[in-house]
């Protein structure tokens, strides 16, 4: 179900387009942060099970392995603003801020993962979208850190409105129980190609193994093993796209003790070796 590989990798912090999505779009999952915000049309999203509408002034934040789908009503369409901000922006020492990784991914997980904008709000937000279009058209100097200030703006305004619209209907806000999981995401997104094991990630967090190994399936969907292996094929995909690397230096530049397993676990996640992967 995550898209491999996917239909485009993230070679900057941040895409932003405009889509026109026409038929349904089947359920997947990335490893980015993907907001969109509906321009026209309608239609329906699912998010891990819950399902919202979709109509002019949906935003609708997209956490990264949440699984989703989209089904427009008609053949009209659903034409949105959509921008993927990978996950590296969230760690290490050029991430966004601490703020926002707070606001983002440690609050309370009960929150809506989407709200409606209308009026003076829903123009806030379009003018700030049609500005970041328009910026990146020019190429304007200093683009990526108005980009990084306007995304950070939105997320803000978003948060608010969900915030708000959460309270008023008188249900308790609680911090997300369960943000120790981002935690271990970020730091395997930061040592995929050190050796990192189940048991090592309990020690370190100082939680059991086992509840580990549960509350991590039942969070992104698979086990920690497998997740971890995606990282480090996703990055084998970039260096082999992007480089003239032997595969085989590849393979251990990414975590993998033997490329046997790393051309196992290749193939397993693409389909294809990673030889014909470089040729395509």
């Amino acid at each position: 179900m995550l898209v491999y590989p996917l239909e485009h990798e993230l070679d900057k912090p941040f895409i932003l387009r405009i889509n026109k999505i026409q038929k349904p779009f089947p359920a997947h999952r990335h490893h980015f942060l993907e907001f969109s915000y509906v321009i026209s049309g309608s239609g329906k999203e699912i998010i891990n099970g819950k399902e919202h509408k979709l109509k002019r002034g949906t935003f609708t934040l997209l956490l990264p392995y949440q699984v989703h789908e989209i089904w427009p009503d008609n053949a009209e369409g659903i034409t949105l603003y959509n921008c993927n901000i990978g996950i590296e922006a969230f760690y290490g020492p050029n991430k966004l801020s601490n703020g926002l990784n707070e606001m983002i991914f440690y609050n309370d997980e009960n929150l809506p993962a989407h709200v409606d904008f209308s009026g003076k709000d829903a123009e806030k937000i379009e003018g700030i979208l049609q500005d970041l279009i328009q910026e990146d058209r020019e190429k304007q100097p200093w683009k990526d850190l108005l980009f990084k200030s306007k995304v950070i703006e939105l997320m803000i305004l978003f948060s608010r409105k969900r915030i708000s619209l959460y309270q008023n209907k008188h249900i308790k806000n609680e911090k997300n129980n369960r943000n120790y999981l981002w935690k271990i995401l970020f730091y395997i997104h930061n040592h995929y190609m050190e050796e990192i094991s189940l048991e090592k990630l309990a020690n370190k967090f100082g939680i059991s193994s086992t509840y580990l190994s549960t509350s991590f399936k039942n969070f992104f969907g698979e086990n920690i093993h497998s997740f971890i292996n995606d990282i480090r094929i996703k990055h084998a995909c970039g260096l082999l796209a992007a480089t003239d690397k032997k595969i085989t230096d590849i393979a251990s530049e990414v975590g993998f003790n033997s490329y046997t397993t790393f051309s196992r676990v290749f193939r397993q996640k693409t389909g294809i070796s990673a030889s014909e992967y470089r040729n395509r």
